[in-house]
C-alpha cells in the first residue's frame, strides 16, 4: 500500500492553502494510486494552516486517507517550546527535522557556500547529534530526511554509517519511525534520503519507515514512490508506517 505523509499545501509559502488548492493535491494522490497522504506544513507557516478545510475537502475523496500533522524544526534545547507549540493542534503526527544548524539553513542554495567553512566528518557529526536529540526529544512521530545534510553532494570521508549507525541505535531504543524522501532525487545528490547504507542498518535495528515525497506542488505527489516500494521490498521490509491521531499503524507495503 503506498501512502505520502509528507506534503506541502503551502509550499514555501508561495500559494495560500484554499479548496482548489488541495483538491489538486488530492486529485494527484487519487491518480498516482495513493490510498493515504498527509499535509504537513513547515511549522513556520502555522498561522496560514487550515486543518478543518483539509478535512473538509477531503470528505469528497472517501478513497483516500488523508491525514493533517506539521514538519517541525528541531533546535536542541528548546524541547519544552516545540512542545508547547504543538500542543495548540490536534494532529495526526509530527515530523521531526533539522534544516538549520545554529542559524545556518544548511539546505538553502543562497548559502550552499558555508559548507566550505567545515570540516565534512565535523560537520556530519554535529548535524548527525541534532539528529539523535531530536530522537532523544520524544516530541515527534517520525525524521524527516534523516541525512538531508547530503543534499548538495558534500559527503564525509569514511562510510556514513561510522556517524550515522550510534544515531540510528537510538533512533531504534526510542521507537521512532523514518521516513523515505523520494525529494534526494531532485537535488544535486541525486539519491534518496536516506541512503540505502543506511535503510538496511534501519531494516537490521526493526526501525519503521513511512514513505515520502516531500512534494511542494501537487504534480509531485506520489513521486517515485513506486521506486521507494521496491527498493524496501529488496532489503526486506514488508510494512510502512501510517499514522492517525499520533498513533503508529503498520501496514503491508
Amino acid at each position: 500500500m503506498l501512502v505520502d505523509y509528507h506534503i506541502h499545501p503551502l509550499g514555501h509559502q508561495d500559494r495560500a492553502m484554499t479548496a482548489e488548492n488541495l483538491k489538486e493535491f488530492m486529485e494527484q494522490a487519487v491518480n498516482k494510486g495513493l490510498k493515504e497522504i498527509g499535509f504537513a506544513d513547515h511549522n513556520r507557516y502555522h498561522q496560514q494552516f487550515d486543518f478543518e478545510l483539509v478535512q473538509q475537502v477531503a470528505a469528497g475523496y472517501p478513497e483516500l486517507n488523508v491525514r493533517v500533522g506539521i514538519e517541525m524544526d528541531y533546535n536542541p534545547g528548546e524541547d519544552r517550546e516545540i512542545k508547547d507549540f504543538l500542543s495548540q493542534f490536534e494532529l495526526d503526527y509530527v515530523i521531526g527535522s533539522i534544516h538549520y544548524i545554529d542559524n545556518w539553513m544548511f539546505d538553502h542554495p543562497d548559502y550552499k557556500a558555508e559548507y566550505q567553512n567545515w570540516d565534512l566528518d565535523e560537520l556530519y557529526q554535529t548535524y548527525f547529534n541534532y539528529i539523535k536529540q531530536a530522537a532523544q526529544s520524544d516530541l515527534f512521530d517520525f525524521l524527516g530526511h534523516l541525512d538531508l545534510i547530503k543534499l548538495f553532494n558534500f559527503k564525509p570521508q569514511g562510510s556514513i554509517l561510522d556517524i550515522a549507525d550510534p544515531v540510528l541505535e537510538v533512533i531504534a531504543e526510542n521507537d521512532l519511525a523514518i521516513e523515505i524522501n523520494t525529494n534526494g532525487l531532485n537535488k544535486p545528490v541525486g539519491e534518496f534520503y536516506p541512503s540505502q547504507e543506511i535503510l538496511e542498518r534501519a531494516y537490521q535495528l526493526e526501525i519503521p519507515v513511512t514513505l515520502s515525497s516531500d512534494a511542494h506542488t501537487a504534480q509531485r505527489v506520489g513521486e517515485n514512490l513506486t521506486d521507494v516500494r521496491d527498493l524496501l521490498r529488496m532489503i526486506g521490509y514488508k510494512e510502512v508506517a501510517s499514522f492517525r491521531s499520533r498513533e503508529r499503524k503498520m501496514i503491508e507495503l
